[in-house]
């Protein structure tokens, strides 16, 4: 890519950035809006303090949001968002800590080093890749320092990430406490109940199971039912257990109940809130076919997007392009409109295209048998990552040099696998201008919300909206924000050392984004349920991925240029990343999956000497009656995050 073409989209990007903004800081102030930009202040009947006079400052831009983004604490956004929204947070302060210190060693030490790596300052040629370290002719000693860079930058990746993982702990121990109330603490999910052959009944063998094996601890159960038919309610093999301690619980949850595994399985009770009730009724025998067709359409989609995005490549690479297409040279008989197609619009389409991908992979995670939202979500996260990996990264780097592989493989057969190896360095203009929309056009059109204007506009113009009117209240979108923002951060190190440039873009677009999640998770999106930091070691695996890719690509590179010693000796780098991962995971994760003996029974204590151990199980005998058997008033209730969800049956 020519440097026109990159300044094209850094100017395009700046600039509909810009205007953009502008247009969310005056829209924010008209009281017709708040609906939108107000959404969650207004759920909890919050004042908004509008300027209902028409002067002239109410239709100019301001900054004024901006500080008051800043000035929201991380005590305060647990206070009234939960964890997992304080998780989303430090994600992006991860990726403003991590960049801003690898900026300062790639445009300091790497770039120079790049920039005068043909040691002939006359053979250096004026283009992107004079920055990066395809400039560095082969078996230069310059290497060494990307070597250097390359295992201190590792280390310090490595170094937040155990520090964000043990703080993120610390904050969910106490953060289950502060929650110990919650009907879930006292509740296990049981299925797969076997029919009571004496009482022809499901709820027979819960009972008899708990009170022989639980007598201490076991409360009651709630049968789940089938009420599609309201005047033959069928007994489903699903049950919530109640037990009077939150210690009898975690070992019912945490045990297996039956000889057959399959039969009488018990798990933590998700939050009443939380809970999908049409598709815990399953059978787990079935679910496998729900797995399985997840599996294929999810795939089919993946499938169905190698084609834009081959063909968003084709365009980004304008030069081979002319080569296969000659017709296309009359583009360039306009000024400025190759820079803009070949700079601008290949980033901007493919990220138009895979912005449908979210909602796809979300609707498939309920499809496929979660028991809860948050499960789905988290499902969901799993599924945008991976193929965001696949088809943006990985799909990127290899259609992105396939017209040039096809017609360097028929002239020089024996030159293929090296010209393989170097997709990473020749994508590294593509990846730049995928940075500069995913961060600056991507997170102010997530400001301005242009959907939900069209939306409003509609409603308005069409069958009216009144005064009165429910705020466009949205739940937390984890399934976007944390795939994108992850992927954000693997280019990143993938190119830390490859191409230096990028890091100050990647600085500046986390920081944007950080502004803008504080902004909406204070104003716009509602907290509707709490893993209480469940989606951390989530994040941390995508991370642990993007650093063993940067190091597996400096394997690479520094074969690549000759050096075989460099890479030899970066093959100790990633098996010490992959032990710290493993210890990682021995450390933490089980705090994440299990809820601790010790924690239960301190919970425990605390509530007994404040006499509220038995009103808290017995809310939770209660909490947990199908929304079918509820009154009208209390479904249609909005209920606190930091109450629980208790039934009147």
């Amino acid at each position: 890519m020519k440097p026109e073409s990159l300044l094209a989209s850094a100017a395009i990007n700046f600039g509909l950035a810009l205007i953009v903004i502008s247009l969310f800081s005056i829209f924010k102030k008209q009281p017709s809006n708040a609906p939108i930009y107000y959404a969650r202040r207004l759920s909890k009947r919050q004042q908004i303090p509008f300027d209902h006079t028409l002067t002239l400052s109410r239709f100019l831009p301001s900054i004024s949001w901006i500080p008051r983004a800043f000035s929201v604490t991380e005590d305060e956004i647990l206070r009234t968002s939960g964890l997992d929204a304080l998780v989303i947070i430090r994600l992006f302060k991860f990726g403003i800590k991590f960049f801003g210190v690898c900026s300062l060693i790639g445009m300091l030490i790497l770039l120079p080093i790049n920039y005068g790596g043909q040691g002939d300052p006359s053979k250096i040629k004026h283009s992107m890749d004079s920055f990066t370290i395809s400039n560095i002719i082969k078996g230069s000693n310059r290497l060494w320092v990307h070597f250097i860079c390359l295992w201190f930058i590792s280390f310090y990746g490595l170094y937040l990430l155990y520090k964000e993982y043990d703080e993120i702990l610390v904050k969910r121990i106490q953060r289950l406490q502060d929650l110990r109330h919650r009907p879930d603490n006292f509740a296990v999910l049981v299925r797969q109940i076997p029919l009571c052959t004496e009482h022809n009944a499901y709820g027979c063998s819960v009972g008899h199971l708990f009170s022989k094996y639980y007598p201490k601890s076991y409360h009651s159960h709630q049968m789940l039912y089938d009420t599609k038919v309201v005047e033959d309610l069928l007994e489903l093999p699903v049950a919530f257990a109640t037990f009077k301690s939150r210690s009898g619980a975690a070992l019912a949850a945490q045990s297996q109940q039956h000889s057959h595994p399959m039969l009488l399985t018990t798990e933590m009770a998700p939050e009443p809130r939380d809970v999908l009730w049409r598709s815990i009724g399953i059978p787990l025998n079935i679910l496998l076919v729900y797995k399985i067709g997840v599996i294929v359409a999810a795939s089919l989609l993946t499938i169905f997007f190698a084609v834009p995005v081959t063909a968003v490549q084709g365009i980004a690479r304008f030069e081979t392009l002319k080569k296969w297409f000659p017709p296309a040279t009359a583009i360039e008989l306009i000024p400025g409109v190759s820079s803009i197609l070949t700079g601008y619009l290949p980033s901007a389409i493919l990220k138009g295209f895979i912005y449908i991908v979210p909602l796809a992979m979300l609707g498939m995670a309920y499809i496929g048998g979660s028991i809860s939202n948050s499960k789905a979500e988290i499902k969901a996260c799993n599924m945008v990552f991976y193929f965001l990996l696949g088809n943006v990264f990985f799909l990127s780097l290899i259609s992105g040099s396939l017209l040039d592989e096809i017609g360097q493989y028929f002239s020089h057969p024996k030159d293929f696998p090296s010209h393989l190896a170097s997709v990473v360095t020749a994508q590294a203009d593509f990846f730049m201008t995928y940075i500069l929309t995913d961060g600056l056009s991507g997170f102010s059109l997530e400001l301005l919300q242009p959907g939900m204007l069209l939306l409003d506009s509609i409603r308005l113009h069409t069958c009216g909206r009144g005064k009165d009117e429910n705020p466009y209240l949205y739940s937390l979108p984890f399934y976007r924000f944390i795939p994108s923002v992850s992927l954000s951060i693997l280019i990143g190190m993938v190119y830390a050392l490859v191409s230096p440039m990028m890091l100050p873009l990647l600085v500046g677009s986390f920081c944007l984004g950080y502004i803008v999640i504080v902004n909406q998770i204070e104003d716009v999106y509602e907290t509707v349920y709490e893993t209480s930091g469940g989606y951390w070691p989530y994040i941390h695996h995508y991370i642990y991925i993007a650093i063993i890719l940067m190091q597996i690509t400096m394997i690479g590179l520094f074969g690549l240029k000759s050096k075989p010693a460099a890479s030899i000796a970066t093959i100790p780098l990633v098996l010490m990343t992959i032990a710290f991962n493993e210890y990682c995971k021995i450390r933490f994760l089980p705090t994440f999956r299990n809820y601790s003996i010790k924690d239960a029974v301190e919970d425990d204590e605390i509530d007994e000497r404040n006499g509220v151990l038995d009103v808290n199980y017995e809310n939770a005998s209660h909490a947990y009656s199908s929304p079918s058997f509820q009154p009208l008033n209390f479904r249609t209730a909005k209920s606190s995050f930091t109450q629980p969800l208790m039934s009147s049956v």
